[in-house]
This record gives C-alpha cells, structure tokens and sequence, in this order.
C-alpha cells in the first residue's frame, strides 16, 4: 500500500470524524438549516460521549482480548520440535542515535520481548521478524532483528521478511518462504490477534496464538473517573473500531 494511503488512513480517526460533524452542523446552521445542523450536532455529541467515557471502549477491547490466552508451552506436544515465532510488525523509527531496541515502536518492543521469552522456552525455534519500510529506509524487520540480537537472541535463530507492509501480506510473505507446514506461533498485540489468526488460517496455517500488549487487562485498577471523558478512551475506541472492521473483512 502506498504512503498516502495509510496518511489518509490515519486521518479517520474518531476525533476528526467529531470534528467533521461539528464543522457540518456550523455550516448548516450559517445556511438557516436548523434542523439538520441539530441532527449533526447531536450526533457528535453522542458519539464523542460513547467514545470518550472508559465503558465502551474498555468492554468492547476486554471482548477481543479475551480470545486467546497467553502462550504456555502446555499447548504444544513436542517443545523440541521446530517452532516458528513470527513477529508482526507494529512501525519503528528511524532516529540513528537510539539503539535497535529504542528504534522499535511500544506495541512493537512487546511484540518482540514476548517473540523472545518464547524462543527462551522452545529451544528449536527461530524468530521471524517482518515488515516493510513505507520510506525507502531500513526496514522494520531489520530493525526488529537487530533489536533481538542486542537482546541476546543468536542471530542464526532470526529470520527476516522484508516486504509485507500489512497482516495479510506478513502471511502470504511467511507461507511463500517456508510453506505451511511449519509449526508457527504468531506475536501480536491480543486485540489485533483475532485477526492476525483468520489472516494466517486463510493462507493455510494452523497457528498457535501468542497475545501480547494487552489494552484492557483485567484484575483491580486503581481509583479513577472512569465515567468522565478522556483522549485515552477515544484512542482505545479508535483501536477497537479499526480490530471489528478489520475481522469483518477477514472474514469475507
């Protein structure tokens, strides 16, 4: 996919879909049409307090999280067997000055510590990194190794897939280097697995789910106003929005 697509992408967020009805409501309303700048203003209203208050978000997040546990090695007959953890990519920076593992985005350092402790418990396996560069530059999966080697994984325990820029093309991409006959363990974020997992059984996998970077965790949390509006909440809905239509879509 081209740069600008995802520009464009990442403009449709909540905030600016807020933003939009608002601005379509004050133009109704300077052309004397009140009714429908009602409409949109109410509109706006209700999706910003649907979106900003932590309920929805946080119940429609625990739903995808909840889909897979953590990875145990109970779930594998044979821990000596050949394993293939395949990172997904989640973006990287470019800012020479840092090491690798600064280079790496948030989502993407615990996609890969959790690819690392993995490896740890199965002694036969390689790490798979993947991801391309939508600049030209070094590629996310190169940093991704280069992170993994500075974290004391043997470098002839990780391979590379440099040209997927999306889920779909991490799995295709994994089953035209390797087949699909491999034991294979897919990393990524636990909202984003449901998916990652139709993705990877459509290529003709059969993959062993390891969620991480969980956005909802259960377990006590500590007083808050959970019923008062906040950017954090519209950022989580915004994940949970694009993880819905993103399943809808894998699953056509």
């Amino acid at each position: 996919m081209s740069t600008l697509f995802f520009q464009l992408k990442g403009m449709a967020t909540l905030l600016n879909i807020i933003l939009l009805l608002l601005f379509i409501s004050y133009i109704f309303r300077r052309f004397q049409k009140k009714k429908s700048a009602t409409t949109f203003f109410i509109l706006a209203v209700v999706l910003f307090l649907i979106s900003s208050t932590n309920y929805t978000p946080r119940y429609l997040a625990v739903q995808l999280e909840r889909r897979y546990l953590p990875f145990d090695t109970s779930v594998v007959k044979n821990q000596y067997d050949k394993f293939y953890i395949h990172v997904l990519g989640s973006g990287n920076n470019y800012d020479k000055r840092l090491p690798a593992n600064s280079q790496l985005g948030l989502a993407a350092i615990g996609r890969l510590a959790e690819a690392i402790r993995i490896h740890r418990l199965l002694k036969n396996s390689i790490i798979v990194c993947s991801a391309n560069s939508m600049l030209g530059l070094e590629t996310q999966a190169s940093v991704t190794k280069r992170a993994a080697i500075l974290l004391g994984v043997n470098s002839n325990r990780i391979e590379k897939l440099d040209t997927p820029s999306t889920t779909k093309e991490e799995a295709e991409a994994l089953r035209l280097q390797y087949g699909t006959a491999i034991n294979l363990i897919v990393v990524s974020d636990a909202m984003h697995l449901p998916r990652a997992m139709k993705l990877f059984a459509k290529e003709g996998f059969r993959p062993i789910a390891a969620p991480t970077n969980y956005r909802a965790p259960l377990g006590p949390k500590g007083l808050g106003f959970e019923w008062w509006p906040n950017i954090g909440s519209i950022s989580l809905m915004d994940l949970v929005l694009h993880e819905y239509l993103g399943n809808l879509k894998a699953g056509l």
